[in-house]
């Protein structure tokens, strides 16, 4: 089945500014024909076949650092849903425009003819669904309008059918001068679909838009064209059609997740004084992702959503193809301070179906970094913390609205019904509050920009959530056990100041933060017998009083070997 209504002629024109800068790619002059994505993999069969297993093609894929499903293959197209647009699959054509995937994400596997390879090689390309006239919805919306929706033309499968949009496009573009002046990937490329998911520019993630793609260089000092000038793949690295980086909301990981240490190394800081010797420990510890010091706020080039409220709906003209329709009300901010989280890499992300359990006030986490503090894995990342509204069945499963009827009639509550029919769920629902924790990664600012000691610290080791950049109690760093406090759980009662307490203890003795930074011990691992602990790392060995056993395990490196509090106790 032909699913592609392209014009083929051959009027010579530029691709414009943009196209004329990106590299194009040799070998395409000799088109002379255009016939859809059949006349990029007569040529192209390995690269084709790679992006059909490939994420970008499938809307899902492996998930191994999904902790509540890590073994299963899923994403937007299966099981997925979301504090934005909810579930996609229930949008008709509507969320399919951005896909790599020609057919809309028909219900049956994609081939190679279903790859438009346009969508990410070329710049100028803009495509639309074909419509059709005779397949056709008529709704009463909640302000009584009666009024008639025109939907994407189908075959018998379920496939859609889409063709040039050139209205979108510069005044004499053809199908063949785009495949002659196909190109690799480019920052407008990848922003053609990221910079406005969830239905805007700069709506979805909060660190990237449309402008992303010629940021200043305050914007993000990587992508700027005027500093790094780093395309996407500069970090997202991509093999086989498959891509590099996941963030906390995400289901799917691809490949191996990019590292600033990558490029930047784990001693990023060069000059050798005092400070940045604490600031490279800030890195080296693995504590602190850079992102905290380099990404003070994000929406730094439009203002981003915050919450999403479908019980408040909105009519906006554009939606729906320019048919009009309802979405959300939206809370949008700019230039926002981010949250906290620690963060080991792993996620919670709902999948449908699943039953889900309440916070302490009601509300639902759909979306949440996993991490401990000082478990040895995590760091401490920047957040956006995006909320909502959703449905709860009784039993605690979310409810996947037929999203499409609310973008229609602007009705969330009959959404909701027509998504229980779809699902085959009964029982009652109530609407909650919920939330989804989003990984703030892009718009990483210049050094100069960079926070101060004193914008994080109060320089006693005891700073206030609130007062400074930093919410340390909250993070778990003021966990001090009385004994810690006055300096007696290892040792006699000494005193020293807030900075060359940690000087003596993270850069002489080589402490973990988790030494001090604890609950008090509960008990031993076993007796600290001469036949017992003691015999499990040389010859038992007694000693005089206890602090004279912290002072020999606490306060010096055994050849080259560092005891830590779980070395001898139980927490």
């Amino acid at each position: 089945m032909k699913k592609f209504l392209f014009a083929t002629s051959a009027l010579a024109i530029l691709c414009g500014a943009t196209q004329a800068q990106a590299v194009v790619l040799p070998g395409h002059a000799g088109i002379t024909a255009y016939n859809g994505p059949s006349t990029c993999v007569a040529c192209h069969p390995v690269q084709a076949q790679d992006m059909l297993n490939s994420l970008h093609m499938k809307w899902s894929g492996p998930t191994p650092e999904l902790t509540n499903a890590p073994t299963q293959n899923l994403g937007k197209a299966v099981k997925g849903i979301n504090t934005f647009c909810t579930y996609a699959m229930s949008s008709g054509n509507t969320c399919f425009t951005c896909h790599i995937r020609a057919d809309g994400n028909a219900p049956h596997a994609p081939s190679a003819n279903d790859v438009d390879c346009l969508m990410c090689h070329s710049d100028t390309y803009q495509r639309k669904f074909t419509s059709d006239p005779t397949k056709t919805q008529t709704v009463t919306n909640i302000l009584g309008q009666i009024k008639t929706y025109v939907f994407g033309l189908t075959d018998a499968n379920g496939n859609y059918f889409i063709e040039p949009n050139y209205a979108a496009m510069p005044a004499g573009t053809t199908m063949v001068d785009i495949a002659k002046n196909v190109h690799k990937t480019t920052r407008k490329s990848c922003l053609r679909c990221h910079a406005t998911a969830g239905g805007g520019d700069w709506t979805k993630r909060g660190d990237m838009g449309i402008n992303t793609a010629t940021p200043t260089d305050t914007q993000d000092v990587h992508m700027s064209p005027t500093r790094g000038n780093l395309t996407c793949s500069s970090c997202h690295a991509v093999s086989g059609h498959k891509v590099a980086g996941r963030g906390i909301d995400l289901r799917q990981t691809e490949a191996v997740d990019p590292k600033c240490s990558d490029c930047h190394g784990t001693a990023p800081h060069s000059a050798s004084n005092s400070t940045t010797v604490k600031m490279n420990r800030h890195a080296t510890n693995g504590r602190v992702a850079c992102q905290i010091c380099h990404i003070r706020t994000f929406a730094k080039g439009g203002a981003t959503e915050m919450h999403r409220d479908f019980n408040n709906p909105v009519w906006l003209p554009s939606h729906l193809g320019g048919q009009g329709g309802f979405i959300g009300h939206e809370d949008k901010a700019s230039n926002v301070k981010p949250e906290y989280r620690w963060f080991d890499g792993t996620s919670y992300v709902y999948n449908v179906g699943e039953t889900i359990a309440k916070n302490g006030d009601g509300s639902i986490t759909m979306a949440k970094a996993n991490g401990k503090i000082f478990d040895g894995k995590s760091k401490i990342v920047p957040i956006k913390n995006h909320t909502t509204v959703m449905p709860l069945l009784s039993d605690g499963r979310i409810v996947p609205p037929m999203i499409l009827w609310m973008f229609m009639t602007g009705d969330y509550n009959a959404a909701v019904q027509k998504g229980m029919q779809e699902q085959g769920m009964t029982g009652s629902y109530t609407m909650v509050n919920a939330n989804a924790e989003m990984l703030i990664t892009h718009g990483v600012e210049p050094k100069t920009m960079a926070p101060t000691c004193t914008e994080c610290h109060n320089l006693k080791g005891n700073t206030p959530d609130g007062s400074k950049m930093i919410p340390f109690g909250k993070l778990g760093y003021h966990t001090w056990p009385a004994k810690v406090k006055n300096c007696t759980l290892c040792h006699g009662n000494r005193g020293l100041k807030w900075q060359n307490l940690h000087k003596k203890h993270a850069e002489e003795l080589g402490k973990d933060c988790s030494a001090c930074h604890t609950t008090e011990p509960t008990g031993w691992i076993e007796p600290p017998t001469k036949d017992g602990l003691c015999n499990n790392c040389h010859s038992g060995k007694t000693y005089n009083s206890a602090q004279d056993l912290h002072k020999e395990h606490a306060e010096v490196v055994h050849g080259g070997m560092k005891t830590t509090c779980k070395s001898c106790h139980t927490f």
